[in-house]
């Protein structure tokens, strides 16, 4: 059986219109929702300063919406801790409003990560807090917490504001 040849005749400028539609759909189809802000800070290579936090200025995508907080961190192979621990510090016109403290394992005892990576990059994400609203807080500094002066094997902190439904 032979396949059946089909003719399509264009007038006019459809094929402007058509091509015109095609991008509103693709671009709409691939912007974001802002339903959520992400961002990281880098860590020095010669490691966490206990001393030094990192500053988060808060960027809410819905100032009518209520957000949960997660923390993240990024390992190099070489973090030599088989826990992380974070004090979270919310912070309004320079004064502190609210404190936690995040624990987590990450690896069993034998060393074995117990987070997801690949190669030599391992990336974990906690929990910190819910109901935040735009206004309550300016800044969060996350503070290193393990009893080391220095600590080495973390590249980057993050943090994240997902709009609760």
């Amino acid at each position: 059986m032979r396949p059946k040849l089909i003719n399509i005749s264009v007038r006019g400028n459809s094929i402007g219109i058509l091509s015109v539609l095609m991008t509103l759909i693709c671009l709409g189809a691939c912007s974001p929702k802002h339903s959520s802000y992400s961002e990281y800070y880098d860590v020095a290579e010669d490691g966490w300063i206990k001393e030094t936090p990192c500053e988060f200025m808060l960027q809410y995508p819905d100032s009518s919406s209520e957000y949960e907080m997660r923390l993240s961190f990024c390992f190099a192979h070489e973090y030599c801790f088989r826990n992380i621990s974070a004090t979270v510090d919310f912070i309004k016109s320079d004064s502190l409003v609210k404190r936690t403290v995040v624990d987590a394992i990450l690896s069993d005892t034998e060393g074995n990560w117990e987070i997801p990576g690949f190669g030599v990059a391992y990336q974990s994400e906690h929990f910190v807090a819910s109901r935040l609203r735009p206004g309550n807080f300016d800044k969060v500094l996350v503070w290193q917490g393990l009893d080391c002066d220095t600590l080495t094997g973390v590249t980057k902190v993050g943090i994240s504001l997902v709009k609760v439904r």
